[in-house]
């Protein structure tokens, strides 16, 4: 069972170390290890797990040894065997010491700690597993049985009540907050499959669950229940706030960007700007780890109308946006490479979020509008979108230095890493409309991009996989490290409308793109998990082209009857494709057994995440309240989190207990979801936290 805690009030920061210390004398000896988290203290007895917290202060205590008012939680094994005793697993490098009082003979030195804790055989055929996390404790109940599920009974010793919500969420209400658990997962492996098992919490008295098997499962393999914790929370002040982009550093904090029409909006002491200029501002927003606070939050904008469309991260914390500005006094800084105006922006800020790095103007046509930014490991900015400007600062040597039509044209520009000058900027377009909305960059540098073309002169290179063009086709394009030529540039399309939106690039050069279309003719591939369109006026997509662009390796739709689309995709290190968009179906492909969800509103988001061939969904689920909800973009943590972002105007939009803002504040929010799943290797169990 998975226990991530979650806290409705606000506790004193403490970092989790990620292992359990030996009791060698320097506790209670009824405790065999103990671990802190969050300022909370975890005891581990033979038959019961203890968490002690304090009340929060807002000051230091005059006194160290003052009372202060806690709460202690036990949680006990009812009618479990006798003898129990916990085990270290993984014995980790160094020691703890201990010199507590002046009698040295008191004194504990070189008290070794460990990874992981196994209780074995709690109950006959149950063993526990348990280990730490930055997310808190992680506990599987390992069944050798199905049948020995009826034997698991916890009892809750020190909550005020306990409540299973709608959703199948257990709530423990205590004298400091809640804790939220999440509805249980179960599996089982057989012959190296793994098939998730229906399961649920069954509460017994006001103090006492269980778990209940309420699908089909084997009685004759191993049972594995594994409950997981997501924290979700409203972004917002007065009126319309709108999630654009996500991206997550390697400590788990999620950064926002996206644009406020109003005062109101939440914003940090020290950071940026914390006032709002103008008809339209742009945010960015960062979140603590556990999605309880801010770490910083500022408006970005002048008097005009600013958007913000994409972030991405340095190696330093810092973070670079991009959007449109018709602000001719949109913050912009000295020695930038256009410092004249323009009408996209892109902006570098400092990792406090009290300053700019560097800022910069983009292009001089009012309908210029950048839609997506990457960094590379230098430091240089990456940005593409569409533009009609015929100054659009293209470079000596790039691959098309002119705007080729009079429309709209796609564009690549490459950074400088201190916002001085470009490095290359390209134009990539043909004779009519064409435009790119999604960039991502391989290992070498390459820049992929993907977007929209109603050109028949699109530059495509001879072997790509569809050289011909098909009504407004989505257009996939690799280019040279140094930009001055193609490496692959491809149509993808049927016969209606076809629009792409997003693009990944996995370890081995596989681009994958999604968006939506409304072709019944869209190219799918043999065993796809969607092979049709069906009655949806637009439905979802998501394809993987081979590293070379000359073929197809998997294709497939992602919707329901009703009109869906996906708007940004990731892919992990298996080469899982996780999606996220929004969808007005009630039939939209789900895996119930995994995640239970259902349509609530008129428009839910959805989050999806495929196997490598596009042939199966692992998780697929509903993500949103009672009115509209919409997933704008989806990053994946180093830890497996899954982080998403988007819009909402329900007011019962799923936010977490403890996380920075539980209802909806204006007519519309943004929103950030963190998610987590377990995804398993045909031999070992690998937890992956999504979200």
């Amino acid at each position: 069972m998975q226990n991530h805690l979650k806290e409705s009030v606000h506790l004193n920061k403490c970092k989790l170390p990620l292992s359990f210390v030996k009791n060698n004398g320097q506790e209670d000896q009824r405790a065999h290890f103990t671990t802190n988290f969050k300022g909370r203290r975890f005891f581990f007895s033979s038959d019961r797990i203890t968490s002690v917290e304090l009340e929060p202060i807002e000051e230091e205590v005059p006194e160290p040894d003052q009372p202060r008012n806690g709460v202690a939680l036990e949680l006990s094994f009812t009618n479990a065997n006798t003898n129990l005793f916990p085990e270290g697993i993984s014995q980790q490098e160094g020691y703890h010491h201990f010199f507590k009082g002046n009698d040295s003979l008191k004194w504990q030195n070189g008290v070794p700690h460990y990874k992981e804790l196994k209780y074995k055989a709690v109950w006959q055929g149950v063993d526990l597993e348990i280990s730490a996390s930055d997310d808190g404790l992680k506990m599987n109940w390992l069944l050798d049985s199905p049948e020995h599920v009826s034997s698991l009974r916890l009892h809750w010793e020190g909550a005020e009540s306990l409540e299973i919500d709608v959703t199948g969420n257990l709530l423990v209400h205590h004298a400091l907050g809640t804790l939220t658990d999440l509805a249980p997962i179960a599996y089982q492996e057989i012959d190296g499959i793994v098939i998730p098992v229906n399961c649920a919490y069954q509460l017994y008295n006001d103090f006492d669950i269980g778990f209940e098997l309420v699908g089909d499962y084997s009685s004759d393999a191993p049972l594995v229940i594994d409950p997981i914790l997501l924290y979700s929370t409203y972004l917002g002040g007065a009126d319309i706030q709108y999630g654009q982009s996500i991206a997550v550093d390697d400590q788990g904090h999620a950064y926002v960007v996206g644009y406020v029409n109003s005062t109101g909006f939440p914003v940090t002491p020290g950071a940026f700007q914390t006032t709002f200029s103008g008809n339209v501002d742009a945010y960015v927003t960062k979140f603590s780890p556990n999605g309880e606070s801010l770490v910083y939050s500022t408006y970005l904008g002048g008097s005009g109308v600013d958007r913000g469309y994409s972030i991405s991260l340095d190696d330093e914390y810092c973070a670079y946006v991009t959007g449109e500005t018709r602000s001719i006094n949109f913050p912009i800084t000295p020695g930038a490479f256009q410092t004249t105006r323009g009408y996209m922006f892109v902006t570098k800020i400092a990792a406090d979020g009290g300053s700019l790095i560097y800022s910069s103007f983009l292009g001089n046509s009012n309908t210029d509008i950048g839609y997506d930014i990457v960094v590379d490991p230098q430091g240089s900015a990456y940005v593409t979108g569409r533009t009609n400007s015929t100054v659009l600062p293209s470079t000596p040597g790039a691959f098309q230095t002119t705007l080729p039509n009079a429309n709209s044209s796609g564009f690549i520009t490459k950074v400088s890493p201190n916002g001085a000058s470009l490095i290359y900027s390209t134009y990539l377009g043909g004779s009519l409309y064409d435009g790119c909305a999604g960039i991502v960059l391989d290992a070498q540098g390459h820049a992929y991009v993907t977007g929209t073309t109603q050109s028949t002169n699109f530059p495509i290179t001879p072997g790509a996989y569809q050289t011909t063009f098909i009504d407004n086709a989505i257009i996939i394009t690799k280019l040279a490290i140094d930009g001055s030529s193609l490496i692959y540039s491809t149509f993808l399309a049927g016969s209606g409308n076809d629009v792409g939106l997003n693009i990944d690039v996995d370890n081995l050069g596989h681009a994958f793109v999604t968006g939506y279309t409304s072709s019944s003719d869209f190219p799918v591939t043999p065993n796809a998990f969607q092979a049709t369109k069906g009655t949806a006026v637009t439905t979802g997509y998501v394809s993987k082209l081979s590293p070379s662009g000359d073929s197809l390796i998997a294709s497939t739709y992602l919707g329901g009857s009703l009109s869906s689309s996906c708007n940004d995709i990731k892919t992990d290190i298996q080469g899982h494709a996780y999606v996220t968009g929004q969808t007005q179906s009630a039939d939209f492909p789900t895996t119930p057994d995994v995640f239970p969800s259902s349509l609530r509103g008129n428009s839910n988001a959805i989050i999806s995440v495929f196997t490598a061939d596009l042939t199966n969904l692992i998780v697929s689920y509903y993500l949103g309240g009672s009115n509209y909800d919409g997933g704008s973009a989806i990053d994946i943590g180093l830890d497996g989190a899954i982080y998403t972002t988007g819009t909402t105007n329900s007011m019962n939009f799923p936010a977490t207990p403890g996380a920075y803002q539980t209802t909806l504040i204006g007519s519309e929010d943004a929103y950030v979801n963190k998610a987590a799943f377990a995804f398993y290797n045909q031999i070992s169990l690998n937890v992956i936290k999504l979200v």
